[in-house]
């Protein structure tokens, strides 16, 4: 049975870093939507936890801000989260990658990552 999303996702691949209660992580957003995206990432999560994320779009310098994210799936190394909040600012750019009007990739480990990391 083929499964039906309500919001398309488009596929990306830039660089991410997120915390947990207890532990941060960084991986690579592999797809993003309006209501969330998808990650790859060495660090496991579990379903049903709640993480603050800094994704680092190729748009702008500063980096898009998940205030509060729910992670959804699991599957090894990939995970997805829901986007619960979100700063106004960092939805419309959202709304902006998502309708194709910004890259959609960083090399990794780029100059700017160095930068969302002090």
């Amino acid at each position: 049975m083929a499964k039906f999303r309500y919001c398309e996702r488009v596929q990306t691949h830039f660089p991410v870093v997120f915390a947990g209660e207890a532990y941060v992580g960084e991986g690579t957003v592999l797809n993003v939507s309006v209501p969330g995206c998808a990650v790859h990432s060495r660090k496991r999560v579990q379903p049903g936890s709640y993480l603050e994320m800094r994704m680092l779009v190729p748009d702008i310098t500063s980096p898009l801000r998940v205030g509060l994210a729910k992670v959804r799936w699991c599957e090894g190394r990939r995970f997805g989260v829901e986007f619960i909040q979100m700063p106004g600012e960092d939805q419309v750019r959202l709304g902006r990658l998502v309708k194709n009007e910004t890259p959609r990739a960083l090399p990794p480990r780029s100059s700017a990552w160095q930068w969302a990391h002090s």
